[in-house]
């Protein structure tokens, strides 16, 4: 199986390609959580590193942008003893990779800075998921993951340093938080994917016309880039989202170009 793949469903709508740096579970807790459900059982609260010796084969023939990560956080605490973020960057810095990194683990990233700052091209962003302006629903839905603030906190120092930066809203469970993190963000973010919250019930109560209008209006008004999910695209009137607004390849990062044949 290969380390970095493409992407189906929903998750294509984050990235072209991916990659997964810890297999096995997330020490993030997150009650919203899908990836329990995809791996069937087989996902518990211990994330464990992978094996990426094979990483640098394929990152040769990588030319469109790579996701760390859909499985497990890239920086869930694990990250402290294993390193396998670190690594893994390392090897993809090195074939001068596109990479897109979306982490909920708040300043464990800047350990990363150095690399983030040196990367070629700048073909790098930073993203974080906000879910929540407030702590205390963000203790209750994802206790392991970095409070609010934090976040923001990582954002501010990520964009101060020239990182292109970015936020995923989504899942949204209370409308008016998630549009006070995004207010709260737009000073240090440059684009934005909003969604909705899927596979919970609870969510049909949700004025999600509501919510999408603005959002849209929120991010639009400061001149942020946006995409908005095809789940929450149905809410809009015909015509009113842009083109760029649907493309789900608008965000992406440029490609590098590579001598081969061999793409991926």
């Amino acid at each position: 199986m290969s380390l970095i793949y493409v992407p189906k469903g929903k998750a294509r709508e984050y990235s072209p390609l991916a990659l997964n740096v810890y297999s096995g579970g997330c020490d993030h807790h997150c009650k919203y959580c899908y990836c329990g459900n995809i791996m069937r059982g087989a996902w518990s609260e211990t994330p464990r590193p992978r094996d990426l010796s094979a990483l640098a084969k394929e990152a040769e023939n990588a030319t469109r942008q790579i996701l760390l990560c859909f499985m497990s956080d890239p920086y869930c605490s694990a990250e402290t003893e294993y390193r396998r973020t670190r690594y893994a960057l390392n090897v993809l810095h090195d074939s001068s990779c596109s990479v897109a990194i979306l982490t909920k683990g708040g300043h464990r990233c800047l350990e990363d800075l150095d690399l983030f700052r040196s990367w070629p091209e700048g073909r790098i962003k930073v993203g974080a998921t906000l879910t929540f302006a407030e702590n205390a629903p963000s203790i209750e839905w994802e206790p392991g993951a970095a409070l609010p603030d934090e976040r923001l906190d990582m954002l501010k120092t990520l964009h101060k340093n020239g990182i292109k930066t970015w936020a995923s809203i989504e899942p949204v469970i209370i409308p008016a938080q998630s549009l006070a993190i995004i207010e709260s963000s737009l000073p240090h973010v440059d684009a934005y994917k909003v969604g909705r919250w899927n596979h919970d019930t609870r969510s049909n109560a949700i004025d999600w016309e509501s919510f999408g209008y603005s959002a849209v209006k929120l991010i639009r008004d400061h001149g942020k880039s946006l995409y908005v999910k095809k789940d929450l695209q149905p809410v809009f009137s015909r015509g009113f989202l842009s083109d760029a607004e649907k493309s789900m390849d608008g965000l992406e990062l440029p490609k590098r170009q590579v001598r081969t044949d061999m793409l991926l």
